[in-house]
């Protein structure tokens, strides 16, 4: 997608009546929720986030899914900073032993690595809290700046049709 349709899309949605704090809000919250490290959970909880904040459900699950290609590749990487914020020994989370793993049964795998998720969680929320915070800030100056570049544009053609 081009930056310039994106910038039209973005206009359409303040066009929506969403204001720039709920639009950067939306979106702040699906990258938040996007990367969460237990894979298929992230649409179960923005749903209910979407619901409990009224926020806008349809862009918070487009974000969520384009960034599920980074959800995964950032599953390993969050649990190697729990483990090394918690101060867990190292675990091997490579394909080999996740597949002899697998070949001792699903039983096995759950044993072995839900510590590991647990550890993923906490690195998910020392890394991407702060960052979600920042990017609801930026967001919220952009989108503001853009309604009010909007308004500026209308107010000045309804003043040359008069």
């Amino acid at each position: 997608m081009r930056l310039r349709n994106l910038g039209q899309k973005l206009k359409g949605l303040l066009k929506q009546g969403l204001t720039p704090k709920e639009l950067a809000l939306s979106i702040s919250i699906a990258v938040l929720i996007g990367v969460f490290p237990i894979y298929g959970t992230t649409t179960f909880i923005l749903a209910f986030l979407a619901l409990r904040l009224r926020l806008n459900l349809p862009i918070m699950i487009a974000v969520s899914y384009v960034l599920t290609p980074a959800q995964i590749l950032l599953i390993i990487p969050f649990a190697r900073v729990g483990e090394f914020l918690f101060g867990f020994e190292t675990l091997g989370m490579d394909m080999e032993s996740l597949q002899n793993a697998y070949a001792d049964g699903i039983l096995e795998v759950f044993s072995q690595y839900s510590g590991r998720l647990v550890l993923a969680v906490g690195g998910w929320m020392i890394v991407t809290i702060p960052i979600a915070v920042l990017l609801y800030v930026i967001l919220f100056q952009i989108f503001r700046a853009i309604k009010s570049s909007r308004k500026t544009a209308v107010n000045n053609m309804s003043s040359e049709i008069k």
